[in-house]
Formats: structure tokens, C-alpha cells, sequence
């Protein structure tokens, strides 16, 4: 059984995907919010436990996704008070819905920036999700047009483009994770927090240094990058004005293809592309999945989703960056 937090332990505030999150230790990647005025809600206790502490052992885990060598990446699962999620072999979370806790449970020798990122890039994106925020695979930048959001699965370069339009000069609201939400007549994007998840070639080609970073988790050799992003990091919502799709067409031509291109998607095809790639805590609750549905549906129908086929090479990503900027003036 996992114990409810205890509220007399001092606690650190941080704000993150629209959030406030009190937690019983520190976050390095996020900035300490200030101290909240009496009374103010906070969305969700993080509790740092040890990795001693008890779990529940689920009979059934209703979801499995598993890596490309078909072992399991993560698991989840409905216990008496909420959710479990598992990483095998690196961390447990425990998502109490009552009490608005989650409890982070690392396993033996696993360092702090790895269950910090289990946390802030896999995790709270589905709590966000049970919360009834829509959360989309995908990274997104600020234009003179509205946010740009670039959507894919894993390996698509989807970090990679908002790192290039950092480099020139625009600002990153997000990475990894677009939040969605409705503000009067606006779709708009929630910010999540400063950080740029990038390979170090990525890091040296774009900014010129491979310092100013951090490991990301100790399983990758990826880089958590910041430098560039203390002062470009938008932290108001934003209206979205188009996303554009990385990695859905014929790979083939992907490696062939010496500039972008970019089409249109139909209705149809970008509502399935983007159900498919949205966070889902419980995919087995008919009520969040027809709400996830009704929202998606509208967002196709007001904002240009397009297919984006680039060349896998750094060097051109200014012509893809100037391609993306020219196809959003034109649908402004």
C-alpha cells in the first residue's frame, strides 16, 4: 500500500505543463516557483520515495508497451487507489487520483536525472492525460504566426526541428510533449519547461558547444540541453496555428528526398495520425477516450495538419526551417 504524502515535510514548488507541483525533494531540471500564497491549490504532490518502499503486485497490466527487442518498456496497471506505472527495471509510479499524489519509486543504483525523466517526459504527460488535457507526441516553437508543433514517433526529429528554430532565434515552448487546451475560440499550447533533449552532433551543429548540458537518463546517451533556452522559453499558452506530422510517409523516400515537402492531410487521415499519437493513461475509459475524440476532431477541422518529409541531414535544416515558416505564412 502506498502511504499518502505527509504534508509537514517541507516541500518544493515548481510550475510544468500548465501544473503546480509540490514536491518532498528537488527537480534540477525545473526552476523553484515562489512561495504560493495562502490557500493556493497545488495540482499534484510528487513524493520521492525509496526504493524500499512497497508497491502493489497487479494481477493484470492493461497496457504493455514494449521496445524493438520485444522486451517491455512500460507497464500499467489499476491498483485500489489510482494507477501504477512501471518501468521495468528502473522506476515504479503511483498515481494516487484521491489524494493527487504520485509517489516516484526508483529501483536500486538508478541515479536521480533518470527517474527525473521518467517523471517529467513520460509521466506527467499521462497524468496530464487522466486530468483531461489532450498531450501529443511531439515538440512545438513559437512563429510570428502562433506555435508550430511538430508531432511523431520516436526517432522522427522532432526535437532536432524545434532545436533549429531555436538556434535562429525563435522560441521552444515545449519538447517531447504538446499539451492542449481550449481558450475562448483558441486551441492553444500549454508550455512545459525549459529543455531541449538532443544528440551531441545536434547540439554542435546547431549551437556551436556541446557545454552547457546534462545527461538525460543514464540508459541514453542523449543530452538535456538548456543554454539557449533561459530566456527563449515562452511561459504563457500560445494559440497553435499548424502541426505538421514527421516520419508518417515511405522512409524510403525520406532518405532520398534532398528538400522538404510538405502536403496536406485530409481530416480523416490527421485525426487517426494524431489519436495515434496522443498520451493515454487508461485505455480503457470510454468517457476520456470520447472526450479525447470530440477534441481532436474539432482540432482537425480548425487547424492545418501537415505531412512533413524532410532529409535526414543537419545541414539542411535551415532550407526545412525556412520551407515550414513559408507554408505557415501562407495558411495565415
Amino acid at each position: 500500500m502506498i502511504a499518502k504524502p505527509q504534508r509537514h515535510r517541507q516541500t518544493v514548488r515548481y510550475r510544468a505543463y500548465g501544473l503546480t507541483l509540490s514536491c518532498t525533494g528537488p527537480i534540477q531540471e525545473l526552476a523553484q516557483t515562489s512561495t504560493p500564497e495562502a490557500g493556493a491549490e497545488t495540482d499534484l504532490h510528487i513524493v520521492f520515495a525509496q526504493p524500499d518502499e512497497p508497491v502493489p503486485s497487479p494481477s493484470d497490466w492493461y497496457l504493455t508497451i514494449a521496445l524493438a527487442d520485444g522486451s517491455p518498456w512500460m507497464r500499467c496497471a489499476k491498483v485500489p487507489f489510482g494507477y501504477l506505472i512501471d518501468f521495468p527495471n528502473l522506476a515504479y509510479f503511483a498515481f494516487d487520483i484521491s489524494s493527487h499524489s504520485l509517489h516516484c519509486i526508483p529501483q536500486e543504483h538508478i541515479p536521480p536525472h533518470t527517474l527525473h525523466h521518467l517523471l517529467l517526459d513520460q509521466v506527467l504527460p499521462l497524468v496530464l492525460n487522466y486530468k483531461g488535457k489532450e498531450a501529443l507526441h511531439g515538440a512545438a516553437v513559437v512563429t510570428p504566426y502562433g506555435v508550430c508543433a511538430f508531432v511523431g514517433v520516436t526517432g522522427t526529429g522532432k526535437s532536432t526541428l524545434a532545436a533549429s528554430f531555436c538556434s535562429a532565434g525563435y522560441s521552444v515552448i515545449t519538447d517531447d510533449c504538446v499539451v492542449l487546451d481550449t481558450r475562448q475560440d483558441n486551441i492553444v499550447v500549454i508550455p512545459a519547461y525549459p529543455s531541449l533533449r538532443l544528440w551531441d552532433d545536434a547540439i554542435a551543429a546547431l549551437f556551436g558547444t556541446t557545454g552547457s548540458c546534462t545527461p538525460v537518463a543514464h540508459y541514453t546517451p542523449k543530452q538535456r540541453f538548456t543554454a539557449a533556452l533561459a530566456t527563449s522559453h515562452t511561459a504563457s499558452a500560445v494559440p497553435l496555428a499548424g502541426i505538421y506530422v514527421l516520419g508518417t510517409g515511405d522512409s524510403a523516400q525520406t532518405i532520398s528526398c534532398t528538400v522538404a515537402e510538405i502536403s496536406p492531410m485530409i481530416e480523416r487521415d490527421a485525426l487517426m495520425t494524431l489519436l495515434s499519437l496522443a498520451f493515454k493513461l487508461d485505455i480503457l475509459d470510454q468517457h476520456r477516450l470520447t472526450q479525447e475524440l470530440d477534441f481532436l476532431r474539432h482540432l482537425v477541422t480548425q487547424i492545418p495538419v501537415r505531412r512533413l518529409t524532410a532529409p535526414d541531414s543537419l545541414a539542411t535544416l535551415p532550407d526545412v526551417r525556412t520551407a515550414i515558416l513559408q507554408d505557415l505564412g501562407r495558411l495565415c
